[in-house]
């Protein structure tokens, strides 16, 4: 097992805001489906990628036009 498999890349919520075109968080998490909880969450420990994927679809985005780096994990 690498290190790369051991440390997770937890992907930072700006660029979802951004992309989303910086709406209230209660809005946010209503398109996204998650509780306000969770947004404020993401904000201080980032995303997984699993959370990260699931939040671009939400708002019909690929998660590479949201975080540039997607592809380089």
């Amino acid at each position: 097992m690498s290190l790369q498999t051991l440390t997770r890349v937890r992907w930072p919520l700006a660029p979802l805001l951004v992309a989303a075109g910086h709406p209230p968080i209660t809005v946010l998490a209503a398109r996204i489906g998650v509780a306000t909880r969770t947004i404020s969450r993401w904000r201080h420990s980032g995303l997984a990628d699993d959370q990260a994927d699931r939040a671009a679809i939400a708002l019909g985005l690929h998660p590479l036009n949201v975080w540039s780096d997607w592809h380089q994990v």
